[in-house]
């Protein structure tokens, strides 16, 4: 690896740590494939540079931020719709085992007997019990014993307990929420939340997010249900990359908010990808000429 400035280079392992930028280069490494297996070795590929490492770690910083950004904005409309959903049902309509659907009765995990409205339901009122928050401390001062209704509970729910819950609502609550957002069909709508989920922890736990791969492939839909995604319809890389979910993200803004600045935010950020001879944003899952398809128009 090239390194021009020394003492540089020593500022920045001081400051983010070797273990961590470590990641970064690792793309960088020489590596040989055997069969279906890659190794990788000891030795760098040649032009390798620190100092484009340290672009590329930054280019990374720089994207959590903005993910970060627009699933929050995400985040506090879904929790609205939620709401608004379980809320016609009645007020204690998250804690009402006949409100939700029947599945949600059925263990929660493998080997484990609490369902699955049980353990959320648990790990909401601990959240509640914990909370310093004036709106949960002014319930439980005046009203002490009593559970708050919905439009006070969600408040304190995040991005997962939301993925959750929304698991477990009936379907006609789950495709009222889904149609909200112009989302096909409940099942794509479940699958988005769970990878908005994953990356959102990703992001706030400041890890590696530029060309980590999903866990989990998200459910796609097909291009005559929502012609603006069809360019990466059959495009797994794309599908199980950071392009993906930028691609979900957008969609969502269009209802959330239709004349965000994000998209053109997050066309100019990819736009500041490191000038590399070794790695490139394709490794992100960006297609060829992304940015002119009818999504980021």
């Amino acid at each position: 690896m090239s390194i021009s400035d020394d003492a540089l280079a020593q500022s920045f392992l001081n400051r983010i740590g070797y273990y961590r930028l470590s990641g970064y280069w690792y793309p960088y490494r020489e590596s040989t494939s055997s069969g279906r297996s890659t190794v990788v070795g000891d030795n760098f590929r040649t032009n390798t540079k620190f100092s484009e490492v340290v672009e590329l770690y930054v280019f990374d910083k720089k994207l959590r931020l903005l993910m970060m950004d627009v699933i929050e904005r995400i985040e506090i409309a879904l929790r609205v719709q939620i709401t608004l959903a379980l809320g016609k049902l009645g007020p204690h309509a998250h804690r009402d085992a006949n409100a939700l659907h029947p599945n949600f009765q059925r263990p929660a995990d493998k080997g484990s007997t609490e369902s699955g409205h049980k353990k959320w339901l648990r790990l909401h009122d601990e959240a509640f019990s914990r909370s310093k928050e004036e709106f949960a401390k002014h319930f439980k001062s005046k009203y002490s014993g009593n559970h708050p209704p919905i439009w006070i509970a969600a408040e304190l729910w995040d991005f997962g307990a939301m993925s959750f819950l929304y698991s477990g609502m009936r379907k006609d609550g789950q495709l009222a929420v889904a149609k909200f957002f112009d989302v096909p069909s409940f099942q794509i709508m479940e699958s988005w939340l769970h990878t908005l989920n994953v990356a959102r922890n990703i992001c706030a736990h400041h890890s590696r997010f530029w060309n980590k791969p999903t866990p989990v492939q998200p459910k796609w839909p097909t291009p005559a249900e929502s012609p603006d995604l069809g360019h990466i319809v059959h495009n797994t890389q794309a599908l199980t990359r950071v392009y993906a979910i930028a691609c979900i993200c957008t969609y969502f803004l269009r209802t959330i908010n239709p004349n965000s600045s994000w998209l053109a935010r997050f066309k100019a950020l990819a736009m500041t990808f490191p000038n590399s001879s070794i790695v490139s944003i394709r490794s992100a899952g960006f297609p060829v000429d992304w940015d002119k398809a009818n999504l980021w128009a």
